[in-house]
């Protein structure tokens, strides 16, 4: 393939080479000329040909050779190129000399006298020779602007070329569908029959009745946006609170993990605080139990309530004693203590039976419970009471 487009070069070459020397042979040296450089033109064609070419193994490519370097191909088709235009121009020149020197001699054979040009022949021919190439030039330019012009309008008319294919396909594809929604329709027709037109009456009556199912249709899609918008903040509170608990869990959660493990050394168990704890458990037992005392409970943090148990009565030989005279005390009753803060100063206290209702007290033990409260002794006033009530 390669050799023949070689080859289809060289002969475009050749055939360009000798058009443009018969052209310009013809006017100086007449027909026979002519005839001598059609018969070259033939001959060098010839062996220019496809089949002079595959025969002459000289000529032929080295295939594995250009597989590997394939640029080299272009390289040697410009060289090529470059060796017909020198040897365009070698030829011309030397046939241009044969010419003129065959043009100074007389030809025996044909009779053909020597052409004697004198210097304003020669000058005429020169100026025949530079306005006839000063054309060729201007041929040649002018074909260069229109081929200009024919590329710059190609590629101007390249976006709207595409354009108008797009919009040549759509517009077959919408006659397409239009196509075959008439026949559906036609179809539709055939199989349902002619039915009656509605009045103008009964056009405006459906056409109002659409407008108020629209309105509806507005309103209550109104007031879903209204629910939309109040769900939202719900939303937004709900998750405000969640976050809020989520920070009280975690405080919890740390406080009860601190209850757990404890808060002495190496956050482990403080030995010394529950040998402390356990002990005072004790002495509050064997108070509780020494003093009759049922139960201590706070109501609140400012409030202590002390219940009484039910006290054997002493016996008969012991009734001269001071402590075996003072009555037992009924079950439920408590002696209830007032603070002004958790730990304070002690600013009121009563005893109350198991109805709750206040036990009025001699005047020698209110008066001895008053300075009692007005000292602050807790435990005086605690026995005191336990003495004499």
């Amino acid at each position: 393939m390669h050799a023949r487009q070689s080859s289809s070069v060289g002969e475009d070459v050749l055939r360009d080479t000798l058009d443009s020397t018969r052209a310009v042979l013809a006017e100086s040296v007449g027909q026979e000329a002519t005839l001598r450089v059609f018969a070259l033109r033939d001959t060098l064609l010839e062996y220019a040909s496809t089949e002079h070419t595959t025969e002459d193994k000289e000529l032929q490519l080295d295939w594995d050779l250009y597989r590997d370097v394939p640029g080299a191909l272009e390289e040697e088709e410009e060289q090529l190129l470059d060796y017909f235009r020198k040897l365009k121009f070698i030829y011309l020149e030397q046939e241009t000399k044969l010419r003129f020197l065959a043009g100074l001699q007389d030809d025996p054979e044909t009779g053909q006298e020597p052409q004697i040009l004198s210097t304003a022949d020669v000058a005429q021919r020169e100026h025949d020779c530079k306005r006839v190439k000063q054309q060729l030039v201007d041929a040649k330019q002018r074909v260069r602007d229109v081929r200009a012009g024919i590329d710059q309008l190609a590629d101007e008319m390249e976006e709207p070329w595409q354009a108008l294919e797009r919009a040549s396909a759509e517009a077959s594809d919408l006659v397409s569908h239009i196509t075959d929604m008439e026949l559906e329709l036609a179809k539709i027709k055939v199989a349902e029959g002619v039915h009656g037109t509605m009045t103008t009456q009964e056009a405006e009556t459906v056409a109002d009745d659409q407008i108020l199912a629209m309105q509806s249709l507005d309103d209550e899609t109104t007031q879903t946006m209204r629910d939309v918008d109040h769900a939202k903040k719900e939303l937004a509170d709900s998750l405000k609170a969640l976050e809020r608990l989520k920070v009280e869990r975690g405080a919890a959660e740390k406080l009860a993990n601190d209850a757990k493990l404890g808060m002495g050394r190496d956050r482990g168990r403080d030995w010394e605080l529950e040998r402390m704890c356990a002990k005072h458990a004790a002495n509050l037992e064997s108070l509780q139990e020494a003093l009759a005392i049922r139960s201590i409970t706070a109501p609140s943090a400012t409030l202590l309530r002390i219940e009484y148990a039910q006290r054997t009565p002493a016996p008969k030989r012991a009734r001269t004693s001071r402590l075996s005279a003072r009555p037992s005390l009924g079950e439920g009753e408590a002696l209830v203590l007032e603070f002004d803060e958790p730990g304070g100063q002690l600013l009121h206290f009563n005893v109350r039976d198991a109805q709750d209702a206040v036990v009025p007290l001699d005047a020698d033990v209110l008066a001895f419970c008053d300075a009692a409260v007005q000292s602050n002794n807790v435990a005086l006033l605690v026995q005191r009471l336990w003495q004499d009530v």
